[in-house]
């Protein structure tokens, strides 16, 4: 597959080429060059890296604990740690 580079228009990766690499909407991608030869490499964030924003999903299960903390509805660790056996 080939493509044409023109002087004031973005690079356009063709659809096969995207679906054959991964490539989603939204991804970030990382171009490296060697001896002329371009590799282009998508670029997900770590899954558990320290400084990860909270997903949708998670920020709403930490505002739920909060409010629960807030309201005594809490279960102290001895008791979570004996009804799991620890």
């Amino acid at each position: 597959m080939t493509a044409i580079v023109k002087t004031k228009t973005p690079l356009i990766v063709p659809e096969k080429v995207r679906r054959r690499a991964g490539f989603k909407p939204g991804d970030k991608v990382e171009f490296k060059v060697s001896r002329g030869v371009v590799t282009i490499c998508t670029r997900r964030p770590p899954v558990h890296a320290a400084d990860d924003e909270l997903s949708f999903e998670e920020a709403k299960k930490v505002r739920h604990a909060i409010k629960q903390a807030r309201e005594g509805k809490t279960t102290p660790w001895s008791q979570v740690k004996n009804e799991l056996g620890l």
